[in-house]
């Protein structure tokens, strides 16, 4: 009879191991993008409860981060031709630790963050199915109007994720934002094709 049950049991396992086995492409990537929902959920939760190491822990340590700032005069009027949807934007580049450090500076002051987050796209990468391509439009409102590059303007952020090396804890290599006054047409957005991307092991 234990011979019986063991026997049982490691069908059950070898059957249990071979279903996991056989998950089709197509159920991979649905469960993936099951994720990224709950994961822009919780991520736009974090950023509001001022949770820096739950952010932190998704970018890898080569991340790169994109942000196109408005470049502010320290007085007089703005001179922008009226004509123009363009405005004087200038692209800072910064890598994980300068990413975490600025939002560390601005969490650890008083200030109170809103992070609102809508119009998500999914998208997955035709040679490299385990990377993903997301784009969404963010509003960040803070209590004071504070100094954050990216506080008070709609923009527009594009992750690129990949899950390559864990299904849990996904990897983010790349963070861009981009001001909505800034965008003339949806070419001018940055998407998965404007990133190379390579094998590694």
């Amino acid at each position: 009879m234990r011979m019986k049950r063991f026997v049982l049991m490691l069908l059950s396992l070898f059957a249990f191991c071979t279903g996991f086995a056989q998950e089709t492409a197509e159920q991979k990537d649905s469960k993936r993008r099951l994720f990224i929902d709950d994961f822009l959920a919780t991520y736009e939760a974090a950023y509001e409860n001022k949770e820096i190491e739950y952010i932190e822990q998704f970018f890898s340590d080569d991340a790169l981060i994109i942000t196109e700032t408005k470049k502010l005069s320290p007085v007089g009027k703005e001179i922008v031709p009226s004509i123009k949807k363009s405005r004087p934007y200038e692209t800072i580049i910064e890598n994980r630790k300068e990413y975490i450090r600025r939002l560390k500076e601005v969490f650890n002051s008083n200030t109170t963050i809103k992070l609102s987050i809508a119009a998500k796209t999914i998208r997955q990468h035709a040679k490299y199915p385990e990377i993903y391509g997301v784009n969404f439009t963010q509003l960040w409102k803070d209590q004071n109007g504070g100094d954050n590059l990216e506080s008070q303007m709609p923009g527009f952020v594009f992750l690129m994720i990949d899950f390559k090396h864990s299904e849990q804890t996904p990897t983010i290599h790349v963070r861009t934002w981009q001001p909505k006054d800034n965008i003339e047409k949806e070419q001018d957005k940055y998407f998965l094709r404007d990133f190379m991307v390579y094998e590694t092991m």
